[in-house]
């Protein structure tokens, strides 16, 4: 991958974006920022640098022979920010991690707890991309390929996780979202929120955390990597009705604000939450996956 890779745009389920809709503050504007060619108008390399090694990131990469690195960040357009790693030279099998985030403002297309319809809009850092690979490592039957991987991964997720905290906690966002692709991602980020904040992974929707919930429960007998391909590739059941049920992504949130973290907490979210899970049952078919890996299917993605 280049830096002029495109990613395909994540479109929010339950959040509509409104950020062209909002006046420019002219405090910002007078300095530029949005159009500073620095990672989200503020960190130029060196100071990516510094962040990567106080969240413990350089070590992680040091620890696996990568030492001399080299620090990248672009902007794609006024609020979309890029952030490389490369080792030794800039080409596409020395890419160690890629994040690609941009600021937006969302309101909510729909409200869930009462008091809380955030009609002003919620300023969030959405993740667009975020890549951790090692390049040099081999899949293992303990550490098999995950959908949509190129190279295993690298670890330092919780680390990564401090980071976007760290931005988003500057520049006095509500949240940091993210919109997982496949089902792996979602498990990941939700047992990594539960080891943080000693909580239930928030998503925006207190429905779709109890739906995960009740996935994470029914289909723990399998390996993540394994449930992750066979939901993605449509064999995943409701067991009451034996009926198709799909992985439907939707915002996952990391909470910054008061008012956001009152929200996740609220009592009348995890009513929802645990209504959901009680009222949902997950199967999978095994015996199509099964057949779909004799296929060879399974390895396209």
């Amino acid at each position: 991958m280049t830096p002029n890779n495109m990613h395909p745009k994540k479109e929010p389920k339950y959040l509509e974006d409104i950020t062209y809709t909002i006046a420019a503050d002219p405090l910002r504007d007078k300095d530029d920022l949005f159009l500073s060619s620095r990672f989200l108008g503020i960190y130029d390399e060196k100071q990516i640098m510094k962040m990567l090694e106080k969240v413990g990131i350089v070590a992680i990469l040091y620890k696996k022979g990568y030492r001399n690195l080299i620090i990248t960040v672009s902007k794609q357009d006024n609020y979309t920010s890029r952030l490389y790693v490369n080792h030794d030279v800039l080409e596409k099998d020395t890419r160690l991690i890629e994040l690609i985030i941009r600021e937006g403002v969302f309101r909510p297309k729909e409200h869930f707890v009462d008091g809380f319809d955030f009609s002003d809009g919620l300023s969030m850092l959405l993740v667009e991309w975020l890549a951790l690979q090692d390049p040099k490592a081999s899949y293992n039957p303990a550490k098999p390929r995950l959908p949509g991987q190129a190279y295993p991964g690298l670890g330092g997720l919780k680390n990564m996780q401090a980071m976007l905290y760290s931005f988003g906690k500057t520049m006095n966002k509500d949240a940091i979202i993210d919109i997982p692709e496949y089902y792996h991602a979602a498990v990941i980020y939700a047992r990594m929120y539960s080891e943080i904040y000693s909580r239930m992974y928030s998503f925006f929707s207190p429905v779709d955390a109890g739906r995960l919930q009740a996935m994470i429960r029914d289909l723990y007998e399998k390996p993540l990597a394994m449930v992750s391909s066979a939901i993605t590739f449509d064999c995943l059941l409701d067991a009451d009705t034996g009926e198709k049920a799909h992985w439907s992504p939707s915002e996952q949130i990391f909470p910054i604000s008061k008012r956001l973290k009152a929200y996740v907490g609220h009592a009348q979210y995890h009513a929802v939450v645990e209504r959901t899970i009680n009222d949902l049952r997950f199967t999978m078919d095994w015996e199509k996956y099964a057949s779909l890996m004799e296929q060879g299917i399974t390895d396209e993605i």
